[in-house]
């Protein structure tokens, strides 16, 4: 940092840090990362900690802490030089991070206040390649996300991503409310039984946040192209539909989204099983197809026809579907915000008896004859 800068930079602790005293020692715990870093200081350094708030520049806290001594100018800024080598200061203080207004207003960085903080702890642990948290919030506001299928799995995943601050949200599903949906699909009512699930998914998240978005679409996907328009509008599509299977379903939304358009297919729950689902980048990840290759041979199922297949109505809570259904939220916001996402190239799954999670690699094949990269 050249010294003019340093000057005026306006140094603040990352909001997640906690700083107990040990005598002359100083002990700084990240509570996001569980990183314990422990510094011997002195008293000028010991002044200086509580003032590290953003307000004041390194030439006011010079001014104000050091007496015109040469000493203490020196413990200071070395020690402002060290807290940030060791990533505990702010980076959104630094000078050059000034970001240029995109579109936010006052009223939205204030609703979303509390997560373009976890955004910037992100920016701060470098789990992103920009400074600043509100530029994730940015990321969020301008995106286009197509959901397909908004009952009990996609009604979640979609009101998540609402309520987050996506911009644009279409929700497809050709489906109508019925009361035995109630139990889990919990942005329906009583009143809505009879009405287009689309519909009153949208009316219900415009009261979530009218800043959003929300189309509704009441079509029937029985085929690639019965989706091909709303996949050319979206920054990323998730597969929430299970009729007549989630297997179909995929296949559908891999061949609608290829070979451009990223995509989370495969989510499902059901019994005491929880399926997260694939988040495919087409040219970069493994796909449905090396999935299905994958998977083919397990327990003898490459050399087998279908017999009786599963009861589509199968038995489940609304919690279930809610932790799945965040769970896959939780994943299209890191992919958008530009953060390495968890769901590309494993398959997991969620035990609820004992609540522990599985996985299972999955690595993007040669000879896969749809994205055939290695």
């Amino acid at each position: 940092m050249r010294e003019v800068d340093l000057l005026q930079w306006r140094p603040r602790l990352r909001a997640g840090l906690v700083v107990e005293r040990d005598e002359a020692e100083l002990l700084f715990i990240s509570t996001y990362d569980r990183r314990v870093k422990r510094f011997a200081a002195t008293e000028s350094v010991l002044r200086l900690i509580p003032l590290l708030d953003g307000e004041n520049t390194v030439a006011e806290l010079v001014e104000s802490l050091c007496d015109e001594s040469e000493e203490l100018v020196g413990e200071v800024c070395g020690a402002l030089l060290t807290l940030r080598e060791e990533r505990l200061l702010s980076k959104v203080a630094i000078p050059g991070g000034e970001r240029p207004n995109r579109g936010l207003t006052d009223a939205q960085i204030g609703r979303y206040d509390r997560q373009i903080g976890l955004f910037q702890e992100f920016c701060d642990s470098e789990l992103v390649d920009y400074d600043e948290g509100l530029a994730a919030q940015e990321r969020l506001a301008s995106a286009t996300v197509l959901v397909c299928g908004v009952g009990g799995l996609g009604s979640v995943v979609a009101s998540s991503l609402a309520a987050a601050g996506v911009g644009t949200l279409i929700l497809c599903d050709d489906d109508v409310i019925e009361e035995s949906n109630l139990n889990r699909q919990l942005m329906y009512s009583v009143d809505d039984v009879g009405r287009s699930k689309a519909d009153v998914l949208a009316e219900r998240l415009a009261g979530v946040n009218p800043q959003a978005c929300l189309v509704p679409e009441r079509r029937r996907i029985g085929q690639a192209y019965d989706i091909a328009d709303l996949v050319e509008k979206s920054d990323l599509v998730i597969g929430c539909a299970d009729e007549p299977s989630v297997t179909v379903m995929a296949e559908i939304t891999t061949t609608a989204c290829w070979p451009d358009t990223p995509h989370i297919i495969g989510g499902s729950y059901s019994y005491h099983v929880g399926i997260l689902g694939l988040l495919v980048i087409p040219g970069v990840t493994a796909c449905w197809h090396c999935l299905l290759a994958t998977v083919a041979g397990d327990h003898g199922r490459d050399r087998t026809e279908p017999f009786l297949r599963k009861n589509r109505h199968t038995g489940i809570l609304g919690a279930q579907s809610g932790v799945i259904g965040n769970l896959i939220a939780w994943e299209a916001i890191r992919f958008i915000i530009g953060m390495a996402t968890a769901l590309s190239n494993r398959w997991v799954e969620l035990d609820y008896g004992p609540v522990s999670f599985s996985e299972r690699v999955i690595s993007r094949r040669p000879d896969c004859d749809r994205c055939g990269g290695g």
